[in-house]
This record gives structure tokens, C-alpha cells and sequence, in this order.
């Protein structure tokens, strides 16, 4: 049957008023309307049907989404579905809030502690909504948690202070960092003081999360399971608790371009950089050269991310200058070598990831300060990250070096994020650059400029940067920048192999979630086809990867069929 008016050919008023009425029929009306979930569930179900049997011989894929991000379990259902099409077990788990505090809880929104809860009811309505319209089993993760254990919980984080807090641990696995990165997390840079209300909600969801984790994955006993981030308490205890009981893990973030991510298979769950990939992949990659086609592709990149902006990491891009003398002028007159440091967003995701020679950004940010003033033969800059000017922290690195330096010496500037400087220019002005995880160290490289680091970079230890893993090391590593050389043409040459992984090959798109109207991703079920087996090579090929485990490296071929796909969008 189909309707003679569309509701789109109606006004404003009109449209809501026939949603409204819609959204109170039956479900047999509702089915009439293919923008309702009740017709995408009804079309979900038919497309099972031409899928392969599901068999629970293998086990559960087991899929761990709480947080309450809607465009993530965007990513994670259509996952399952195109498992579940090809024949295996999956079940989700989400949130139906055991706990109040979350991933999605920021100081910024204004709401206090006790109306976070205000929220839940939307959220679990959204989250259930959504796979109940794919068509994925799932399970609470309160359900795994009885209401004495959360009375024992919550006694117990009363006495939980921002100090004891890595001492934070339910039955052998340590909760405290995932609770200390998500306290972080909400505070975006704003000071702890006034806000110590956050460590014992905090604590309180950590503990809830890895008994659950610990319950479910008990009761499913997944041969893997695949989740966002890997960190925070939503997280970061099931896949401590997962690796612990030696059960794989997959784990996946959004990459440069839209609906496109990065997936690892994570061994160790001290070093989650989702950007990583293992030894063996690397070891191919080195011994393997880089086609004049594929040194041409990897160029083209770059040119049509800061000259089209095709990436959706850089919001309001500045343009390249071809005449940087001005720039020069203002930050780095004279005749010393300009070295960068290279400010991270000191908030997100800053303490799991993987190993660094300080415990958190801003430690790492005061100490390299001191040094820099101790070496005045060099031109040393503060880069502040473009973050800080797009959200407008208050409590950012840039005010923290005002708070710590009132003053510096000429050979040490600050250059502010709102800066009309536009990356490739930043990194022509450099002769060097200091970072810690940051990928602009990996562009710097591919300049042939050498990056020292202090921490465990997703491409560090390559051979082509200089790695300073504890504090005595990273100093002497910055007294000796005036002595750093440009890279020689072998590392160089390492610099390209990496990058052509990092950026070209396992960048992998999900066309089921290219909406052409966003940026970001948004699941379009009218593409639900190329979830079936054989109807997407890039989702037969994520599939792939989860049962085998390896590297989401993509082939010559996948990449030539992604750069035509990316060229039509």
C-alpha cells in the first residue's frame, strides 16, 4: 500500500502533527511509513530471512555498548546485523542506568550531579529503540548487578578521594584510571575543586561496570567482544576484564574522513591507541615499497585535506599561506631553529591510551616549559590545539601556561588556537616538533623533520622519531633538539610506509552510515542490502578481520575501491 501524500509535501505544523498521529496508530499503521522504526524493523526482519542460519555452535559475539552515544551504536548495530546475516550469535549490551555517571555527563552542559539521572529514561528509550529496529538481542547491563551490590558500592566510594583513587579495584581489575579519564573527561579542563561530587558518582559507576562486565561475560562467554573507545568506566573495566579472561577484543573510533574508522583487534589493554597495529603488519609494511601510484595517493591526502577539507577533524580550517613571512615575523624572528610544541586537548582520552613519561598532559606541558626556557638557543613555540578555540575552554593548556608563566622569555611564544595559521604552514615554520601521541609528529616526519616524543605514539618506535618515555629521558631529548638532524632518506622512507598505512589503508568505510548531509555518519536503513554477505567488500571485509583477528590493514585493491567511493560522495 502506499500513501498518495507524502508527509515531506506537507508544512512544518502539518508534518508534526502527522508524526505525532502516526507515532499513536498501531503498528500495522506505523509500517505504512517508512520513516517509522516500526516499518525499518519490519524490513530488518525480512532481510534476516535471506541471510545464512544462525548457528550457536561458535558462541556469542558479544557487543558492549553503554554511553549513550547514538551515532555510535550507530556503528556497532549495523556491525552486529551484518554478523548476525552471516550466520553468528551476537547480543548487545547497554546501559539502563544502574549508574549515574557516564561518558555522555560533561561540567559544561550546567546539569548538577543530582539531575543527571534526569536524562537516563531518554537514553535507554533511544538505545533499545535502535537495536529492536536492527534486529539485535540485547541485555542491561543492570541486570547483572542486584540492588544490595549497588547499596555495597555506593557504601564503599565513600571514601574514595581524587588521591587513593588508582587503588580503585574490583576483583583484580584496577577501575581507578578509567574512573580518573572519565572524571577528566567531564571536568574538560575545569579545576576538581567544587566538583568533588564527580569522584564518588564516578567511582561508583566503575565498580557497576566491571561487576557487570564480569557477570555477562560469564554468562555469554564471548569468542570476542567488540566496543567503542576502550576506555572510561562505560568501557574500559569489560575490556580489562575481557583480556584478563584471554577473550579478544575489538575495538573502534571514527578516523579523519566521514564514515570512515579505525578498528584494532587490542592484545594489551595498557596500550589501546586505536590507531595501532601490530608487529607482524608493520614488519610487511617495511619490507614492502610504496608504488609511484601509492606515493601519489598519499599525497593527494594530504592536498585535499587541507586544501578541500575532506576531513572532518579540522573545523574551520585556516588557508595556506605561500608567503609565511609575516608569521615568521610575528613568532619566530631571527636566525634560531624553531621547534613546536605541540599541545594536546588535555581532557580526552588522556590517560589510557597508552604509556607517556608523565602522568597527564598538563604535567608533561609545565615540565617542557621549564626546559624550553633553559635552552634559549632555540626558538621554542607553544602551539595551543584548534580545540580550544571551537569549544572556548576556559580551562585549556593556554591558561594554564598563563596561570604557571606569567611571563616568558622571547625565545619562548605561545601561539593561541584561534591563530591564523593553518597546519602546513605551522609545520614549514618548524625546523622540529615535540608532541606526545600527536599524528601532526607523523606529518612533521614525512617532512623530514625529526619529532621527539614522550609517549608511546601509535607510530613511534618506527625508527624515524625519537621516543623519551620518562621524564630524565624526554629532557634530555629536548637539550639536545639544537642537535637534532633532519631525518636521512631511509627514515624518510619508513615515514611514507607508515603513513600510507595510517592514512590510506586502514581508514575503512561504512557506506551504510554515509548520510551525504553530515559530516560525521548517520545509519541509513534504506542502504540495509549492503549489510547481506557479498553486497559491501568493505563490510565483508570488516567481518572478516573480527573472525581472524587481524590487522584492519586494507589491500591495494580495497583502497583503489574506497578512493572512488570517497570521490562520488
Amino acid at each position: 500500500m502506499k500513501l498518495s501524500t507524502p508527509l515531506k509535501s506537507l508544512n512544518r505544523y502539518a508534518r508534526m502533527a502527522a508524526h505525532i498521529a502516526i507515532q499513536k496508530s498501531p503498528a500495522s499503521v506505523q509500517a505504512l511509513f517508512s520513516h517509522t522504526e516500526e516499518s525499518r524493523k519490519r524490513k530488518m526482519a525480512r532481510l534476516y530471512t535471506r541471510g545464512r542460519p544462525i548457528t550457536t555452535s561458535e558462541g556469542t559475539l558479544l557487543f558492549w555498548v553503554p554511553g549513550g552515544m547514538p551515532l555510535l551504536l550507530h556503528v556497532e548495530a549495523s556491525i552486529a546485523a551484518e554478523m548476525k546475516l552471516r550466520g553468528y550469535n551476537v547480543h548487545a549490551i547497554i546501559c539502563n542506568a544502574p549508574y549515574r555517571g557516564c561518558t555522555i555527563r560533561t561540567l559544561q552542559e550546567g546539569i548538577p550531579v543530582e539531575k543527571w539521572a534526569d536524562v537516563c529514561t531518554g537514553c535507554v528509550k533511544k538505545t533499545s529503540t535502535m537495536l529492536e529496529t536492527m534486529g539485535i538481542p540485547y541485555s542491561y547491563n543492570g541486570d547483572f548487578v542486584t540492588e544490595a551490590e549497588r547499596d555495597e558500592f555506593w557504601a564503599r566510594t565513600a571514601d574514595v578521594t581524587w588521591g587513593n583513587l588508582d587503588n580503585l579495584c574490583y576483583k583484580g581489575i584496577n577501575v581507578g584510571k578509567n574512573v580518573r579519564s572519565s572524571i577528566v573527561r567531564y571536568l574538560q579542563g575545569a579545576p576538581l575543586e567544587g566538583n568533588e561530587a564527580a569522584i564518588r558518582e564516578y567511582a561508583f559507576s566503575g565498580l557497576v561496570s566491571a561487576c557487570a562486565a564480569e557477570r555477562a561475560l560469564k554468562r555469554f562467554k564471548p569468542w570476542r567482544v567488540f566496543m567503542s573507545h576502550g576506555v572510561y568506566v562505560d568501557w574500559g573495566p569489560a575490556l580489562h576484564r575481557a583480556r584478563s579472561l584471554g577473550i579478544p577484543v575489538t575495538a573502534w573510533k571514527s578516523s579523519y574522513l566521514p564514515w570512515h574508522f579505525y578498528m584494532r583487534d587490542v592484545t594489551d589493554p595498557t596500550r589501546i591507541d586505536l590507531k595501532k597495529f601490530s608487529a607482524e603488519t608493520w614488519d610487511e609494511i617495511r619490507r614492502t615499497d610504496l608504488t609511484p601510484q601509492q606515493n601519489a595517493r598519499l599525497d593527494k591526502f594530504f592536498k585535499d585535506r587541507y586544501e578541500k577539507q575532506i576531513t572532518f577533524d579540522m573545523k574551520e580550517p585556516k588557508d595556506y599561506r605561500t608567503d609565511i613571512s609575516d608569521i615568521k615575523a610575528k613568532y619566530a624572528p631571527g636566525d634560531k631553529p624553531v621547534w613546536a610544541v605541540l599541545a594536546h586537548i588535555n581532557w580526552d582520552s588522556v590517560l589510557d591510551y597508552a604509556p607517556m613519561a608523565y602522568p597527564a598532559f598538563d604535567d608533561w606541558m609545565l615540565d617542557t616549559i621549564r626546559e624550553a626556557i633553559e635552552i634559549p638557543e632555540i626558538q621554542w613555540l607553544i602551539k595551543i590545539h584548534p580545540v580550544e578555540a571551537w569549544n572556548k575552554i576556559a580551562s585549556g593548556v593556554h591558561c594554564l601556561i598563563e596561570k604557571n608563566f606569567p611571563t616568558l622569555p622571547d625565545h619562548v611564544r605561545v601561539i593561541p588556537a584561534e591563530e591564523d595559521i593553518s597546519p602546513t604552514n605551522m609545520f614549514e615554520l618548524m625546523d622540529g616538533g615535540v608532541t606526545v601521541y600527536g599524528t601532526s609528529g607523523l606529518e612533521l616526519a614525512l617532512l623530514g623533520k625529526p619529532v621527539i616524543l614522550a609517549g608511546e605514539a601509535h607510530y613511534g618506535g618506527r625508527g624515524f622519531t625519537h621516543e623519551g618515555l620518562t621524564p630524565a629521558a624526554y629532557r634530555d631529548l629536548l637539550r639536545r633538539a639544537p642537535s637534532l638532524g633532519r631525518l636521512t632518506e631511509e627514515q624518510r622512507t619508513l615515514a611514507r610506509k607508515y603513513a600510507y598505512s595510517h592514512f590510506i589503508q586502514r581508514q575503512v568505510p561504512m557506506e551504510v552510515l554515509h548520510d551525504p548531509k553530515l559530516k560525521w555518519w548517520n545509519l541509513q536503513h534504506e542502504k540495509r542490502d549492503l549489510l547481506l554477505p557479498g553486497n559491501d567488500p568493505f563490510m565483508d571485509f570488516i567481518c572478516e578481520r573480527l573472525i581472524d583477528g587481524r590487522d584492519f590493514n586494507m589491500d591495494d585493491a580495497l583502497v583503489a575501491l574506497s578512493e572512488r567511493e570517497l570521490s562520488r560522495s
